[in-house]
């Protein structure tokens, strides 16, 4: 016979509701911890961010001021068997009399080798979905034509581009890139002018010898220059006439602010100023899109655009230039081209 050991009727087991609680508050202790550290690792991603943002903005504006203070135009340098040396430069032209006294002075018209940038004003540059040309400018190399050998001159014309990010569509945000092309010029087949008559200009067909990315997550570029009038010159004609010769001595600013691409409240902005060592030309600006406002989304939604200078109602099949509006989405209206069915969006960026 098997004996079996009496049942306590005090004897406890766990039922079903308390499993369940169980369970909740487990789930609430687990839910709270992943919460804390989804906070932590947030939080930890804008802490390197910054710290990204802040060596790239350094690094970046102080790229710009290195290319800036090189600015030159192209010259030309002859040098006689006789050790006689004579230089030529693209944008004046000396004359001296036989005693050495300067007797006249001759300004280049041409706007070819100044620096062509944007200039903002009180306004700004916004990334688009389209490349943007900032400024380009020259930085050159002397034309050497010695009694013992020929080395032709040598220009590096330096484009600053704003570009749509990667993640564009969904940050509104571009970056910021020096590209370098490198040319050559000879001008042995002008006697006469040699250097003050070249006539190359910036070329974007010329081969790309070097481009760098050299800051990205950009919210918005400013450009603004400062002139003041320099003597380049007081020559005295042989009739006895004195003549002063000015150009303009430009100061250039440029101002670039980062924004986090999760967070538009995060933003970090570095300032760069130079005197540059050539004139400048005003660039016309691109084509300017700024989202300002969306009304309402879907097939019958409307939003408020700028577009350059001018603010326009749009809705789906409108038109803004050359796009026309395919969508409107809670932070971003889309657009096409005509004849392509490629969508680009036109993103809402962080007050």
């Amino acid at each position: 016979m098997i004996a079996t050991p009496p049942i306590s009727r005090n004897a406890r087991g766990v039922t079903l509701i308390e499993t369940m609680l169980a369970v909740i508050l487990l789930s609430l202790l687990f839910g709270a911890a992943n919460s804390v550290l989804s906070y932590s690792r947030r939080e930890t991603e804008k802490g390197f961010w910054i710290q990204q943002a802040i060596t790239q903005l350094r690094n970046g504006t102080r790229a710009i001021t290195d290319m800036l203070k090189k600015t030159s135009y192209p010259t030309t340098i002859i040098r006689y068997g006789s050790g006689e040396e004579k230089v030529i430069s693209f944008k004046e032209k000396r004359e001296y009399d036989i005693s050495g006294r300067l007797r006249n002075l001759e300004l280049n018209s041409s706007d070819a080798f100044d620096m062509h940038s944007m200039i903002t004003g009180s306004g700004i540059i916004r990334p688009s979905f389209i490349d943007q040309t900032i400024m380009y400018f020259p930085v050159c190399e002397p034309e050497k034509d010695f009694d013992d050998g020929y080395t032709p001159g040598s220009i590096i014309w330096a484009e600053l581009v704003l570009r749509p990010a990667h993640h564009y569509s969904t940050s509104g945000l571009g970056a910021l890139f020096i590209i370098e092309r490198q040319d050559t010029y000879d001008t042995r087949s002008d006697s006469a002018r040699r250097v003050f008559g070249l006539t190359k200009e910036f070329d974007r067909a010329v081969p790309i010898s070097r481009e760098r990315e050299i800051v990205n997550d950009v919210n918005a570029i400013e450009v603004d220059s400062y002139a003041i009038d320099e003597l380049r010159g007081v020559f005295v004609t042989q009739s006895g006439q004195r003549h002063e010769v000015s150009t303009k001595r430009i100061l250039v600013s440029i101002n670039i602010s980062c924004s986090h691409p999760k967070d538009g409240k995060i933003w970090l902005s570095d300032q760069c100023s130079v005197i540059n060592n050539v004139e400048l030309v005003t660039l016309a600006g691109a084509e300017y899109l700024e989202l300002l406002q969306v009304f309402s989304t879907g097939p019958s939604g409307s939003a408020k655009v700028k577009y350059n200078n001018s603010e326009l109602t749009v809705s789906v099949g409108s038109a803004i230039g050359t796009y026309r509006v395919s969508a409107v989405n809670a932070d971003s209206i889309g657009m096409k081209e005509p004849g392509s069915e490629v969508e680009r969006l036109l993103v809402k960026l962080a007050d």
